[in-house]
């Protein structure tokens, strides 16, 4: 298509709509409302969220196919973006019918070839995606974990040395795009490891433009190098490269001078929402929408329930607040990048079925999450803990060894995280790699479990030959603790592996007396099964801690048992 004639038979509110991204609440069908919007070219993009539209993958399939129809029908006769956050690990909307990669911080702890694995992962989600209709994925975070001494909350993160961050960062980038999906390094200029969450609270952020290049921006230079489509911005303000105070996300300063003049960026960029409180409680979303785009955004986040974005744009065309070329050179970005990515069609079910779940990528996801665990401590040489060793504890009778398998619920800790919709269960994986001649018993209980959970899991831990004990974020949560210390007064150094699921800021508050440590860095299916697999000895230990934490420096991991 002439994106030149498109844009010269588009109104100002279709060339508008181009630059909106909204969103809906339904799984099946798509609300009239946003139907209208669609076909009226008041929207050119639909992100899907996990609790608002995802079931599986194929019922994702039936969804899209239906929001692309309305959007083919729109006058303009242009498809939408379809989005997601499918990130691996800590964030996956799509939990069914889908390859879920460890997450980030799995991936830089991978010892040798971190950047393969990386590739694969990013490819792999991006055939899926792209086999459901869906041609962005928000994905990867590129930010850094390097404030010194500050717990890292979350697995999201590449790590604290920008360049390998890069270097994974690139290579993710370059497997989703090879798959047809467009890339998103996220959030610009860099968000920091601190106990603020953009969602609700504005971050004034101190780093110098030399700092930045030669830290944070590391990661995001190597994206661009790679060729990343999308750049996701911050919602904080960096007085250091634009004294005015404005946030990045609505900073022409930030955005022209620095990501597109001295990074060289020439995609899209594309806002986080901007109705996240700091952003819509200053500006509001009329004032948010305007500056953002004569800030130079392509793409604009605004979540469901504002239905006149576009009329919002459009009248400050109009009126003369907002220049009409800005918003053509946007409009025509946008366009640019649809020509490139996206297909009016999208594939059939049976077309889904054969590319979702093979046993090839299965296989390769599951490659990649063995190699990231990283065990810190087998003092005692409990590891590994194979099926023959555990079935000597009851040898010479007809009852099944018991192993407790101990821990806290998968629980939603931030915005940026739906470990809560994962449905796997550690019996059955551990099933699943020892096989069913051991007598696996887990008991969940709560992040900050009570007395009668503390008693109930020592229970466990008394009754059984050999305890595997998980923490999650417990160095936040202390009567996490407060259990450990109950069981391990039952185990003992010799029956106990600790193994921490999520961030390893865990290990500042692990015992010195335990003598089996080990680290998943998330909870996803595969991460869980990497997990038994090196307890069982079905693979060996390759990981290294991708940050520093407490007395132990980046690097740190055993090699072998």
């Amino acid at each position: 298509m002439s994106i030149e004639n498109t844009i010269k038979n588009m109104s100002l509110d279709e060339r508008a709509g181009q630059l909106v991204m909204s969103s809906f609440t339904g799984r099946t069908s798509i609300p009239e409302e946003t139907v209208e919007l669609i076909k009226a070219g008041a929207a050119g993009s639909i992100l899907y969220f996990s609790g608002c539209n995802v079931v599986d993958a194929l019922q994702l399939r039936g969804l899209t196919e239906k929001v692309q129809k309305a959007s083919l029908e729109s006058k303009a006769g242009l498809p939408q973006f379809i989005a997601i956050d499918q990130e691996g690990g800590q964030l996956a909307p799509i939990t069914k019918g889908v390859c879920i990669g460890p997450g980030n911080m799995a991936l830089a702890a991978i010892r040798e070839n971190g950047a393969d694995y990386a590739y694969k992962v990013g490819n792999i989600t991006g055939k899926e995606l792209k086999a459901i209709g869906i041609d962005v994925c928000f994905a990867p975070v590129v930010d850094l974990c390097f404030e010194e001494g500050l717990p890292v909350k979350d697995n999201r993160y590449f790590g604290s040395d920008p360049v390998k961050a890069g270097v994974l960062a690139a290579a993710f980038t370059k497997g989703l795009q090879d798959a047809g999906v467009m890339a998103c390094a996220k959030h610009f200029p860099g968000q920091r490891n601190v106990d603020i969450d953009s969602h609700f609270e504005l971050d004034t952020v101190p780093y110098t433009y030399e700092q930045l290049m030669n830290c944070q921006w590391i990661p995001f230079k190597a994206s661009i190098d790679a060729g990343v489509s999308m750049m996701m911005t911050l919602h904080a303000s960096f007085p250091e490269l634009d004294k005015t105070g404005t946030p990045a996300t609505l900073s022409p300063t930030i955005l022209n001078e620095y990501l597109r003049g001295k990074l060289g960026f020439n995609g899209l960029i594309v806002t986080d929402d901007i109705q996240m409180k700091p952003i819509k409680d200053k500006y509001g979303i009329d004032g948010a929408l305007i500056k953002a785009v004569d800030a130079g955004v392509n793409q604009i986040i605004v979540s469901g329930g504002v239905w006149d974005a576009n009329k919002i744009i459009a009248d400050a065309v109009r009126r003369g607040e907002l220049s009409e070329d800005k918003l053509n050179l946007a409009c025509a970005r946008v366009l640019e990048f649809k020509e490139k990515y996206v297909s009016k069609t999208v594939p059939t079910e049976e077309t889904a079925k054969s590319l979702l779940v093979t046993e090839e990528n299965k296989k390769a996801i599951q490659d990649a999450a063995d190699a990231s665990i990283t065990v810190i401590k087998n003092k005692g040489e409990l590891l590994p803990l194979t099926k023959e060793k555990i079935l000597e504890a009851t040898k010479g009778t007809k009852i099944k060894p018991r192993v407790a398998l101990l821990r806290p619920t998968y629980g939603r800790l931030m915005m940026s995280d739906n470990t809560n919709f994962y449905l796997h269960t550690f019996k059955e994986v551990f099933e699943e790699v020892y096989g069913t001649e051991i007598d696996f018993c887990e008991y969940t209980f709560g992040l900050d479990p009570s007395d009668v959970e503390i008693l109930a899991a020592s229970d466990w831990a008394f009754m059984a030959d050999y305890t595997i004990l998980c923490t999650y974020n417990s160095y936040q949560h202390p009567q996490q603790q407060k259990l450990l210390d109950a069981c391990y007064a039952f185990t003992g150094k010799d029956k106990m592996v600790a193994a921490i699921l999520r961030s390893p800021h865990d290990l500042t508050v692990i015992p010195e007396n335990v003598e089996s440590v080990m680290l998943s860095y998330g909870v996803a299916k595969c991460s869980v099964k990497a997990l038994a697999n090196v307890i069982a000895g079905n693979a060996k230990p390759q990981g290294a801690l991708p940050v520093g934490i407490g007395n132990l420096p980046r690097g740190t991991g055993k090699s072998d048992f």
